[in-house]
């Protein structure tokens, strides 16, 4: 019996965990388990998370009525 292979590492592993956003199997060394994300979708998820963090007003900084500052 062949042991599954986990799909970020590559590594033969005793349980992979299917991921909720991309279904590529990884292993707990890969992923967030209670999340069911591997890491690639974790990381988008948190990158994701940063840019509605964003200030949308931030393209005027350093601006006034005459032009740049």
């Amino acid at each position: 019996m062949t042991m599954p292979k986990c799909e970020i590492c590559g590594m033969e592993v005793i349980k992979v965990t299917e991921c909720s956003q991309c279904e590529s199997k990884f292993c707990d060394e890969c992923g967030d388990l209670k999340r069911k994300l591997c890491y690639d979708c974790v990381g988008w998820e948190d990158e994701a998370d940063d840019e509605s963090d964003a200030d949308v007003d931030d393209w005027d900084d350093g601006w006034d009525s005459n032009g740049p500052n």
